[in-house]
């Protein structure tokens, strides 16, 4: 999942063990500093709310105690003599063997190194959601005039809860608890004075709504990111255009597209966004183009648009235009690289699919047809060498030298016979990938 749990791994943080206090002993309190807050006279008082939200907060944190992740089964097991695990099995979690412990209050996994990595509550003390209603009861505190950096480092504490459950379920394929948890987490990030990031945990929201195909709550938060403009790159525009898509919300899918296109005209995502729009919805195939034509309008100069022209005739199959307007960023910057790698790996990749057409010709079919198939991947094999042999020669990156060099070599390879001497280039290139981490 792209983007999932990107801050989440700072959030990991929960200790882990078991109940200290009885369940009654965590609902007895509870309800006791609820009924201080239905008190009117106490409820006028900050200290009744910041009690209150404690009295949540530890509830929840009750069937955990002093063990953090990390620690070894060893250690575990002499700290755990208060109780006894139920059950021990082994269980495999996204292709990953764990060793399951069931207690009374919790579920432990240990990783196959026998690190404690994660752990779930199965019986919280006390029912409900603590987490936002501590959360709740120290907003109305801050209102009453508790410290800002006191209410603040709790609802920081309340969104890292928050964060870690849903992590967990996520890790246990409950996306249905997992979208829910991270919505409490950006729900909290976003109430004052936290804070707290948020932009992630609502990200992570909608990605996990769109799983389970809740699709209001997956616009709402990706909604959120891009009023927060989180995700600048356009790709939240290209999610929020794929859930529009997914409700046969065509305009709303065409509009979300465009809008993302005017501001992030590279996104290929974006591009190939709009290229199945048009594709779905009978627009004229040149439609994604006539956008670019105003981009290019608004900035003549600009390379990486002729760049972005260049993919989206590649995507259109028009190969030869695509060549052209690879050609003519070059042109306008002889510095972008990536034309030129993009205009050699669009041939390369056009001749793989010639080979692909070669080999699933019928044993019966005629020489000739056979014969001009692989005329046409050798040429589209020829076709790729000037373009990446100059970026490789002319770009400092490493990244773009070993993508090229990678290509070359089985061009050259392709191309090699005994009147020729491409094995010692295939050979040159092959090297250079190796030498510099190319598997």
């Amino acid at each position: 999942m792209k983007k999932l749990l990107l801050a989440l791994a700072l959030a990991c943080t929960m200790q882990v063990a078991f109940a200290q206090k009885s369940d009654a002993d965590m609902q007895k309190a509870v309800e006791k500093a609820v009924a201080a807050s239905l008190d009117a006279k106490k409820a006028a008082k900050a200290a009744t709310w910041v009690n209150l939200g404690k009295a949540y907060l530890t509830a929840y944190v009750n069937p955990t105690a002093a063990v953090t992740p990390g620690v070894d089964r060893a250690t575990w097991d002499l700290m755990s003599t208060k109780e006894k695990p139920s059950g021990e099995e082994v269980v495999t979690i996204n292709g990953a063997q764990y060793n399951k412990l069931t207690y009374s209050h919790i579920d432990v996994y240990f990783n196959a190194a026998g690190q404690l990595e994660f752990a779930v509550v199965t019986k919280p003390s006390v029912e409900g959601d603590l987490l936002g209603e501590a959360a709740k009861a120290y907003v109305k505190a801050f209102e009453l005039g508790a410290k800002e950096k006191d209410v603040n480092d709790r609802l920081t504490e309340i969104v890292n809860h928050y964060n870690n459950a849903a992590y967990n379920a996520y890790t246990l394929g409950d996306m249905a608890k997992a979208s829910k948890l991270f919505k409490g987490a950006a729900d909290v990030a976003y109430m004052a004075p936290c804070t707290a990031p948020g932009d992630d945990s609502a990200f992570n929201a909608a990605l996990t709504a769109v799983s389970i195909q809740d699709y209001d709550t997956a616009l709402k938060y990706y909604q959120i990111c891009l009023d927060h403009n989180y995700g600048d790159n356009g790709d939240v525009h290209a999610r929020i255009a794929d859930v529009y898509g997914a409700l046969n919300l065509n305009a709303k899918q065409k509009e979300i597209l465009e809008e993302g296109f005017a501001k992030y005209p590279q996104n290929q995502a974006i591009i190939i966004g709009l290229i199945n729009y048009a594709e779905s919805n009978n627009e004229d195939p040149n439609y994604v183009l006539s956008l670019l034509d105003k981009a290019k309008e608004n900035d003549p100069n600009n390379a990486s648009i002729y760049g972005v022209e260049g993919n989206i005739l590649s995507e259109m199959k028009r190969y030869d235009e695509a060549e052209i307007a690879f050609r003519t960023a070059t042109e306008k910057d002889p510095s972008y690289h990536y034309a030129l790698y993009a205009w050699g790996k669009m041939w390369y990749e056009r001749a793989v699919e010639f080979q692909v057409a070669a080999d699933e010709l019928p044993l019966t079919a005629p020489q000739r047809e056979y014969d001009a198939i692989i005329k046409n991947r050798d040429e589209a094999v020829a076709k790729c060498i000037e373009p990446l042999e100059k970026c490789f020669n002319e770009s400092n990156e490493i990244d773009y030298k070993v993508a090229c060099a990678e290509y070359l070599r089985r061009a050259y390879y392709q191309l090699s016979n005994s009147t020729n001497d491409f094995k010692s280039k295939s050979d040159f290139y092959k090297e250079f990938a190796e030498s510099n981490g190319s598997k």
